[in-house]
């Protein structure tokens, strides 16, 4: 057969995308000369350390230690490898999720391939592959999650969503949305399986920690202190202008500051929403890192367009509030915290597709001449 007869399916080009997203992570993470670890990292390697030898931390969240804790034992001399390795399946694993997702809404392959093509080519979801932190194993977590919800299989939709939070707690508020949005559709049953699949997640790991395999996380006090000692891409996490006092009664703390100084709260909360989703401008920054991070901005303003107009949009409001949990979890969370560049990671990927969808409909309504 002549290359000029060969015919171009969804199907070919689907795995041509995840053929090359796959080469292109392959080559950031073993070809180029960038570190695998961020400052983060080494707390991870030392509370997996100590989940082995009995004397769990209290610190993060359990997931990723728990899972480094098991390449530790399997095979202790390579567990960076594997890691990137497994970043490299994962994230792949969450491109096909995500194609699994609009195909149970039936958005239009044409569609589907742009936003797959962007989420496999995003530069910030690529380039983070090399980097051992919790954030790849939880945007596969919750893209699971939202999976088994759109098959209806609500008991493993709880589970793993749970198990997404146990990786990065800013997801914890995605489980209790679809709750409460299947309770207020009459799906009290469909809330009812959600809300035990997770309850189940909840009580394993309360298990977990009351046999002493893990510690109960605790660096929500830390990022509280660091939350009113922040503004903007100014971060204290050493807490250097914190007291005693405040160390040792954080919530007390933050609580109080908004009291006491409920403008400067304001102006750090908004300073701390503009460092998640606004354009990066920070002198320290090389371009190739302004780029990387500054086209999140479009993609939510867009993003949060398809919110407001989801009952307009023909794709159908489901799809569009089930992509957005993720995205209200996480911005919800920062705000009242603080952010850094990586933290809209996991939400990047159901941004891009709120922003396609919301793109798409742009142009339908220009073609019957609407707009």
């Amino acid at each position: 057969m002549s290359p000029l007869n060969i015919k171009i399916t969804y199907k070919k080009l689907f795995y041509l995308i995840l053929f090359l997203g796959l080469l292109a992570r392959v080559y950031v993470a073993f070809f180029l000369d960038l570190t695998w670890y961020d400052p983060d990292t080494e707390n991870y390697l030392k509370m997996a350390e100590a989940i082995i030898d009995g004397n769990p931390l209290h610190y993060f969240p359990n997931g990723l230690p728990l899972l480094l804790a098991g390449i530790m034992l399997i095979a202790p001399d390579n567990v960076p490898v594997i890691v990137v390795l497994l970043n490299i399946v994962l994230q792949i694993a969450a491109v096909i999720l995500m194609e699994r997702i609009l195909s149970r809404y039936n958005i239009d392959e044409k569609i589907r391939l742009i936003i797959i093509f962007i989420i496999a080519f995003y530069p910030h979801q690529v380039d983070s592959v090399r980097l051992i932190l919790s954030e790849i194993p939880a945007l596969f977590l919750i893209m699971l999650s939202l999976m088994f919800y759109s098959y209806g299989k609500y008991p493993a939709c709880g589970f793993t969503g749970y198990l997404a939070y146990t990786f990065r707690s800013t997801l914890f508020f995605v489980l209790p949305l679809i709750i409460i949005y299947d309770f207020f559709k009459g799906k009290k049953i469909s809330a009812l399986k959600s809300a035990a699949g997770f309850l189940t997640g909840v009580l394993i790991f309360i298990f977990l920690e009351g046999i002493g395999v893990v510690g109960s996380p605790d660096n929500y006090e830390d990022n509280l202190l660091v939350a009113i000692n922040s503004y903007g891409y100014d971060i204290d996490f050493k807490l250097e202008e914190s007291g005693e006092y405040e160390i040792r009664h954080p919530v007390k703390t933050y609580f109080n500051f908004i009291l006491n100084n409920p403008v400067e709260y304001t102006k750090q909360r908004f300073l701390s929403l503009w460092c998640l989703w606004g354009p990066i401008v920070y002198d320290d920054y090389s371009f190739k890192t302004l780029v990387i991070y500054s086209i999140r901005f479009p993609f939510f303003i867009l993003a949060l367009l398809a919110f407001i107009f989801r009952n307009k949009m023909e794709y159908g409001k489901d799809l569009v509030i089930l992509m957005s949990f993720p995205v209200i979890s996480i911005t919800v969370i920062h705000f009242f915290f603080f952010s850094i560049p990586r933290h809209p990671f996991v939400a990047e990927p159901f941004v891009i597709v709120l922003s396609v969808l919301f793109l798409g409909y742009l142009i339908k309504l220009k073609k019957s001449k609407k707009i």
